[in-house]
């Protein structure tokens, strides 16, 4: 996040990021809206699904068309985050266990066995209410933690020889720009989970408003500090 802001800078990354999480609520509340006033939706449970019930009185190969447009760009962007994620946890592994000399494929595979137990099993989003505690603690943490770290040593100690604090930088280029965009729009589109987020719900009327006023404010507080904060 931090190097998607700085190809904008601090101004123009930060209006950029909160014009997209606008984007992003707008989105998700359209398809609850769908969602719950489609008759032919009310019950489904997919993303794949709600496109089913929106295309149920289209012809049948236009309906198969967008089911399977649905579908493949559902899987395609599920696929990649967790690839990154994966990668991820490979990486935190092989730096908390330095002193052990294991290639990052290696410790992705011990990773992802890790992990399988957890994700073969929990058919709900709320299946282990711990580890949804513990994946906002660890969200709270890889943002405060550095944040910290780079407070106490200040930033005569940290930053390179050179680096300039710019609310718009000098050097924006459609390279960086895009960039900075894919960044960005890779953490705010959850729109993709969203019908099986609001399938998972006791009360999928409350959607908007545990979204609208809670994870987004969430998510724009967390961006912010960590885009903004590292990037300083």
């Amino acid at each position: 996040m931090p190097r998607a802001i700085a190809q904008f800078g601090w101004a123009l990354g930060g209006v950029v990021m909160a014009l997209l999480l606008v984007a992003n609520v707008h989105v998700s509340i359209l398809m609850w809206k769908v969602r719950v006033g489609c008759k032919e939706c009310s019950a489904t449970h997919t993303y794949v699904g709600l496109v089913r019930g929106v295309f149920a009185t289209a012809p049948e190969w236009q309906r198969r068309a967008a089911m399977a447009v649905t579908g493949f760009s559902q899987y395609m962007f599920i696929f990649g985050q967790l690839c990154v994620f994966l990668l991820s946890a490979g990486k935190g592994l092989g730096m908390l266990f330095h002193e052990y000399h294991i290639c990052t494929p290696t410790w992705s595979l011990i990773a992802g066995g890790l992990l399988w137990p957890f994700a073969a099993t929990a058919r709900e989003l709320g299946t282990y209410q711990s580890l949804v505690w513990a994946n906002i603690i660890t969200l709270c943490g890889t943002v405060l933690i550095p944040l910290s770290y780079y407070v106490f040593a200040g930033s005569d100690e940290l930053s390179t020889s050179g680096s300039q604090w710019y609310a718009l930088s000098p050097a924006i280029n459609v390279a960086g720009v895009l960039s900075g965009l894919s960044a960005f729009t890779f953490g705010l589109t959850s729109q993709f989970m969203v019908a099986e987020i609001i399938a998972e719900m006791k009360d999928p009327m409350e959607f908007p408003k545990a979204y609208a006023k809670v994870s987004a404010p969430f998510q724009m507080i967390a961006f912010s500090a960590a885009g903004l904060g590292g990037y300083y």
